[in-house]
């Protein structure tokens, strides 16, 4: 239960702060879950322009930027794969049933965290960390 909380806390303070946000009211589930959503939805943006940044810093190094791309499709599998293994469901399984009305929330919040780390290691790795450095 604590971690549901603090997921929730995490998720209210990660999403922009807009009059049409899904997290001005956190008082259904229903709403939780939308601003679980939100909070995925920015952490893709952000992984996508740090990606985007790196792209264009590899630009003129073709195999780096090939390798760079390849790696990143199989980041995306196994995020997905990393998932799947969290939250299990079967073919004919619902995992509303499963994990309860709190899945979505708990489902973004696990793929927002994956994305973060992502986004993070790209940014230290590719754009803040020199070539010299070891």
């Amino acid at each position: 239960m604590k971690s549901v909380l603090t997921l929730a806390l995490l998720l209210g303070a990660a999403a922009p702060a807009s009059a049409e946000s899904a997290c001005d009211d956190l008082s259904t589930q229903m709403q939780m879950n939308e601003c679980a959503n939100e909070g995925f939805e920015e952490a893709d943006a952000a992984l996508n322009a740090v990606y985007r940044q790196v792209v264009g810093k590899l630009a003129d190094a073709p195999v780096a930027l090939a390798n760079l791309k390849a790696a990143q499709r199989l980041w995306v599998q196994l995020r997905d794969a990393d998932l799947e293994a969290q939250y299990p469901v079967g073919k004919d399984e619902d995992p509303r049933m499963l994990y309860g009305s709190m899945y979505p929330m708990l489902y973004s919040g696990a793929k927002t965290a994956l994305t973060q780390t992502r986004t993070d290691y790209l940014r230290k790795e590719f754009l803040e960390r020199s070539e010299y450095d070891l």
